[in-house]
């Protein structure tokens, strides 16, 4: 018996090990973590690297202006396709210098959070969403420079409540 709970918990482990290193390898696909306007974007939607690999026209739209940084980063079929087919926006208020931020949705005063992928839209206004929090760290906000960097993660669930998309280890670094 004693061999059996042994063998399952090698397998368990093994299971792990196995996922761990799965999100690890997607996490080294996005761009680093710096903090000197490099113009990058990127982070996981349920554990696979985004926007890394997408077709498409990409482009980022950012601006920090009374404490609300405004960010998103947008996929179209084409440039002259007026609808994006994917989004990450994160918007968070109350912005006014570098640290940790953690935002209740339910706090709609302090920020907005959207995804749209795969065909699916998501919504931090969405009242199934009330209880979700956000985690937005300011590594740098330059006023100067204007050069806004940081990292980011959330969940939300689509308006129906009947699935849910979690972005981790979100990282952008961009003028504004």
């Amino acid at each position: 018996m004693s061999h059996i709970k042994l063998l399952l918990l090698l397998a368990s482990l093994s299971c792990l090990s196995l996922h761990c290193k799965k999100e690890e390898d997607e996490i080294n696909k996005l761009p680093p973590a710096t903090s000197c306007g490099a113009g990058t974007f990127g982070c996981l939607i349920n554990g696979k690297a985004w926007p890394m690999g997408k077709d498409g026209y990409h482009y980022i739209q950012a601006e920090f202006s009374n404490g609300v940084l405004d960010i998103g980063y947008y996929i179209k079929d084409d440039f002259n396709n007026f609808f994006d087919r994917e989004w990450v926006h994160l918007a968070p208020k109350q912005i006014d210098k570098a640290g940790v931020n953690i935002f209740q949705m339910k706090e709609i005063s302090k920020g907005f959070f959207s995804v749209r992928s795969n065909g699916n839209a998501y919504f931090s206004v969405d009242p199934i969403n009330e209880n979700e929090w956000a985690s937005v760290t300011i590594f740098r906000i330059d006023s100067i420079n204007r050069i806004a960097s940081g990292a980011f993660d959330f969940s939300l669930y689509n308006e129906e409540g009947t699935k849910k998309i979690k972005v981790s280890s979100g990282r952008f670094d961009f003028h504004y």
